[in-house]
């Protein structure tokens, strides 16, 4: 995938990898899927390995793909702060991504790719962001981006308080940002089911993750989603859980707490991938999730274009 770097117009910069235009224009409807890291990660997280990249299934079903580097990672701008009083982190996280990121992503490469919408790809703590970014777009009249759907996938509704205590040592309230040590992100995100080729891309695939984002992603984000962002969204929903997560508590029971909360999307899939870890897209069948992500995409995008969903 090839680096790219695009100006906002609140003259922030959003910055990450895509994938090259295809020869010859895709089929109609094809839609553009807009992928997103969650914490500690970036937009290399969508292309670590030959196996375990976007690239090959983007080019194979002719969906193109943009990562983005979400803000204050790598030499994507951040945030302005401070926050607002009566907001929180992923909540201005997801305004910024609704009313910049995406617009500014569908104006510069809609025409270059052919395509006719937005499906977005949200991973672990990107998640929240992109479950505001899709309530604020059912809700506003004058759409400025097409938004077919939306796949949420490696985060819950009930941490593993296990796990996040074995986080918590490296949390350092005056510092803005949590370094993990590898070796416990490997643990803790790949769950001994990746192979050596990714974990040879750990050291250069790990960053910082912001400390406003963690605490609220897991934290106060859990008492208020679904009455304020949730229930609003109305395009389709993919959403799953990784059977092997040691992030989240991960049962058909959770998966379905979760997909409730979507109670005005026109249709909803939901599914435990067993045998998974959290970190699924760098996992031993990460090309078999990419197919799934980019083969529901595809049946979104068509289905957007006749005015289906």
């Amino acid at each position: 995938m090839d680096p790219f770097s695009l100006p906002l117009s609140n003259s922030a910069l959003v910055t990450g990898l895509r994938t090259p235009p295809l020869s010859s224009p895709p089929p109609k409807g094809t839609p553009l899927v807009v992928a997103i890291h969650g914490g500690s990660y970036s937009a290399h997280y969508f292309d670590a390995a030959p196996s375990n990249s976007a690239l090959p299934i983007s080019n194979f079903l002719c969906v193109p793909c943009v990562a983005i580097n979400r803000p204050g990672y790598l030499d994507c701008s951040t945030l302005h702060t401070p926050l607002p009083e009566d907001s929180t982190y992923c909540q201005e996280e997801g305004k910024h991504l609704h009313q910049e990121i995406l617009p500014s992503i569908w104006r510069a490469y809609s025409e270059a790719y052919s395509v006719s919408s937005i499906v977005v790809l949200a991973h672990s703590l990107s998640v929240p962001m992109a479950v505001v970014a899709a309530a604020l777009h059912a809700q506003q009249e004058d759409k400025a981006y097409p938004l077919a759907g939306v796949i949420l996938h490696g985060f819950g509704t009930r941490l593993n308080t296990a796990s996040m205590d074995s986080i918590h040592p490296f949390i350092d309230p005056s510092s803005p940002r949590i370094a993990l040590p590898v070796r416990l992100k490997d643990e803790l995100m790949l769950c001994g089911l990746a192979d050596q080729d990714v974990l040879e891309q750990s050291e250069g695939l790990n960053t910082s993750v912001g400390l406003p984002e963690f605490a609220d992603g897991g934290g106060s984000w859990l008492t208020y989603w679904r009455e304020k962002y949730a229930q609003f969204v109305k395009s389709p929903v993919l959403y799953s859980l990784a059977g092997e997560d040691k992030l989240w508590i991960a049962t058909v029971e959770t998966v379905d707490e979760f997909a409730g909360a979507f109670t005005s999307s026109v249709g909803v899939e939901r599914g435990l991938v067993v045998g998974a870890p959290h970190c699924m897209e760098l996992g031993r069948a990460g090309s078999v999730w990419y197919a799934r992500c980019f083969g529901w995409a595809l049946e979104c995008g068509v289905a957007f274009g006749e005015g289906k969903s």
